[in-house]
This record gives C-alpha cells, sequence and structure tokens, in this order.
C-alpha cells in the first residue's frame, strides 16, 4: 500500500464515534476502538489511542485528521460532503430490509391510544396546536427531518411546538415527564434506552418510520485513497472483537456505503415539517 497517511496529517490522525455513547456505553467503544487501532497500525496507520469525544462534532467532523468518524446521514448528505467521505456504516442488527439501515420509533406517553400502522396516521397530531415534539436537534434526520413523513406536503410548526432537548435520551426523559406530547427516536438509540434509560420503560411506540441508510461511517476527503483499506479494517475489527464488546454496543457487523445512498435524505417527504421563524 502507500506509504502511511499519519507523516503528512497537520495532526496525529484521530477517531470520534460519539452518535452512539452514552456513559454506560463508553468503556465498550473505547474497547472496540483499541481494537480498531491495532488493524489499521498494521496498515501502518497510526492514530491516538484515545478517541476524541470533543464537545464541537462539527469541528471534528471537519477536522483533516480524522481517520474514523460518524455523523448523521443529514449533517452528512447537506453539508460534508467535501470534508469528508463515507466508507460503511455499523448494522446493529435492526429488523430492516437491509443491514445497516435504520428507522425512527415515534413515542408518546402510554397514555396515548393511539398505535399507527403508517406515519401519516400521526398527522391529526401534528396538526394539533397543544402538540409538543421533543427534538434531539434541529439538525436531525431521526430527531426531525423524519416527521415529513406524517405529512403531506409542507407544515410549519408554531415555535412553541418544538421542544429542542440536546439528546434523544432528553427527549425521551421530556416525553415521560409530560413535557412534550411526543419525540421520533433513532431505532439504535432507543434499544440503548431500553437497557439504560428507566424513562423509557415510561412512554410507549406509537409507530415507526420507512427505514432509511444507517449513520455513515466517514474519513477525512484528504484520506480518500485509504477509504477501502480503513473500510476492510474497520470490518474485520468488528467482525473479531469478543462480544463483551460488541452485545452491549448491538453491534452485528459493518456494511459499506456509497455517497450516493444518502441521495434519498435529500428529496420529500423529508423536510416536510418546518418551524416558524427558524432556518431550514
Amino acid at each position: 500500500m502507500a506509504d502511511s497517511p499519519t507523516a503528512s496529517a497537520r495532526s496525529p490522525l484521530f477517531a470520534s464515534l460519539t452518535m452512539y455513547e452514552w456513559p454506560e456505553t463508553a468503556a465498550s467503544w473505547d474497547a472496540l476502538w483499541r481494537v480498531i487501532r491495532a488493524r489499521l497500525s498494521e496498515l501502518n496507520i497510526d492514530a491516538d489511542p484515545q478517541l476524541r469525544r470533543g464537545e464541537d462534532p462539527w469541528q471534528d467532523w471537519r477536522d483533516p485528521a480524522l481517520v474514523l468518524g460518524q455523523t448523521c446521514g443529514w449533517p452528512y448528505v447537506s453539508a460534508l460532503r467535501g470534508d469528508v467521505i463515507a466508507l460503511g456504516r455499523f448494522d446493529f442488527g435492526l429488523p430492516t430490509a437491509r443491514p445497516g439501515d435504520y428507522y425512527s420509533v415515534f413515542i408518546a406517553q402510554h397514555a396515548m391510544p393511539l398505535r399507527c400502522e403508517s406515519p401519516r396516521e400521526l398527522a391529526p397530531l401534528l396538526n394539533d396546536p397543544s402538540t409538543i415534539i421533543a427534538v434531539n436537534g434541529t439538525d436531525s434526520q431521526s430527531g426531525i427531518r423524519v416527521w415529513g413523513e406524517c405529512l403531506g406536503g409542507a407544515f410549519e410548526l408554531a415555535p412553541g411546538q418544538l421542544l429542542v432537548t440536546g439528546s434523544h435520551r432528553n427527549s425521551i426523559c421530556a416525553v415521560a415527564e409530560g413535557a412534550a406530547t411526543l419525540a421520533a427516536i433513532d431505532a439504535v438509540t432507543w434499544q440503548i434506552a431500553l437497557a439504560h434509560e428507566p424513562a423509557a420503560q415510561q412512554v410507549a411506540v406509537i409507530g415507526r418510520s420507512a427505514d432509511v441508510p444507517g449513520l455513515p461511517l466517514v474519513v477525512t476527503a484528504r484520506l480518500a485513497a485509504y477509504r477501502e483499506v480503513i473500510h476492510a479494517a474497520l470490518a474485520q475489527a468488528v467482525n473479531q472483537s469478543p462480544t463483551e464488546i460488541r452485545v452491549p454496543l448491538g453491534l452485528k457487523g459493518v456494511v459499506l456505503a456509497e455517497d450516493d445512498d444518502y441521495e434519498i435524505l435529500l428529496a420529500p417527504p423529508y423536510g416536510n415539517l418546518s418551524v416558524a421563524g427558524a432556518a431550514n
């Protein structure tokens, strides 16, 4: 293979895998990274032994020393192309048609009798001005843009109908506590919540979204020539990791990802929902 990319990096190569990390699973992510890093080292790709857990994920995603990261699909397809390249996605064994895909679950308090066969059945709730939707962030595919599946066209929420919580975990708690009526939760995060967050037992899943490609694993565009090598090392590391690492993370494997897999997120119905006074 080509000379190691490390020597040409402006700073040491690093990895950041915070999208599904909770305090309860941090040690397992650290252990997985040690296995991945060992595989990369065998290929003369040297990286920081510690996962980076920066306060600003955008800064980490755009850092030219990023050897392995994970981003939400919407930030990737809308803003990060050119900075990073998709190389794969984790397979968490969700009940989807394709490995590595995911979906959102729509949750409400147990007292709500509604159970939906289709997201469109939630449209009357969205039209109710008393409905409050908890979202992890306004740039989240799984937390806010997915609500477009419930709508037949463009729809604008009043500012008071949106509660930005900062995380899916906080959104689950907001619904459980009655601070919000509904929330859409990444299905992988929902599985983590069922294991670690008591509030998950206080809410009900009332429906689910369509499947879309899971969160992309990315590498800085500066290392584009190493994309396939890094993917192979990553897949090997995950497959060879012991069960005590994979089981707490729910990991089944790694699948290849291509840039155009995420084009679907640019098309309707995603983006149908907006908030009055907010930039789309």
